[in-house]
């Protein structure tokens, strides 16, 4: 049986790794200094987003070329392999109604996917309000599209626990994105104000970087499990092909004749 159907998925899976492994060389490279503390001499996970991974320079001023190359690398990847998506709806054709949602699904998350990798491109220290609109508009079509997904999942007839896992990433994504467009994003430059204190919410700003890393996770785990239902779906669809050639070949069926002296009742 052909794999080559399978090579998106394999797209996916290796997106996922990629990312995670990179991002923790990444964490472990980067220097230190958070808005609130600048002077703190590693990643702080409660005052830390991954974005700061992709900063040119530290709040403390340290230059950051290796954690920001991994991390800026890690979302190209990531949106690249977003592209991947495009192969997913011809993976629920054997249902309308999933089909077209999964068409729905792909296209949004590619929008996403092609926002991550803006997020990639324009560091947070330079490029605040351009960094901030390409994460806006990442988690917006991040969020819709795997709203469509949860349904083209709960329509397409295979395993229910892909629509669960998909809905509890809606879920978080969907609360997650309205909580940080609840309100406006600062007007300046977060990495250019003195003392941060008199501009931010300190509380907020902890709950928004802590549940971003939660959303990670849930994303990264949920997309690879994602995968194996996409590898069922695509299994399902070259079987389905592959049946249907045999039973249309003369030639193939040939093969099966000798099998009838198996078959057939033997005569004494």
């Amino acid at each position: 049986m052909k794999n080559s159907g399978y090579i998106p998925i394999y797209a996916l899976r290796f997106m996922v790794l990629y990312f995670v492994f990179i991002n923790i060389i990444a964490i472990y490279l980067f220097p230190g200094g958070t808005l609130f503390n600048p002077d703190y001499t590693s990643y702080s996970f409660n005052e830390n987003f991954f974005s700061d991974l992709g900063v040119t320079i530290t709040k403390d001023g340290t230059q950051n070329f290796l954690s920001s190359f991994l991390f800026n690398s890690s979302l190209l990847v990531l949106g690249l392999a977003a592209v991947s998506h495009i192969f997913v709806p011809k993976l629920f054709k054997r249902n309308t109604k999933s089909y077209t949602l999964s068409i729905i699904a792909a296209v949004l998350l590619m929008i996403s996917g092609v926002s991550f990798i803006g997020v990639g491109l324009t560091p947070l220290d330079i490029y605040f309000e351009e960094h901030v609109w390409f994460v806006i508009t990442a988690f917006n079509a991040q969020t819709v599209g795997i709203l469509f997904m949860t349904l083209a999942f709960l329509l397409s007839g295979i395993s229910k626990k892909y629509t669960i896992v998909a809905f509890i990433y809606f879920l978080n994504v969907a609360f997650y994105t309205y909580f940080e467009t609840s309100e406006p994003p600062p007007d300046f430059n977060p990495f250019e104000v003195e003392n941060i204190n008199d501009y931010l919410d300190y509380n907020r700003f902890i709950v928004s970087v802590v549940w971003q890393k939660i959303i990670a996770v849930i994303a990264m785990i949920s997309t690879f499990i994602f995968t194996f239902g996409y590898f069922f779906l695509s299994f399902v669809l070259i079987f389905l092909k592959e049946s249907l050639c045999i039973l249309c070949s003369i030639d193939e069926l040939n093969f099966l004749s000798p099998l009838a002296i198996f078959a057939a009742p033997q005569s004494l």
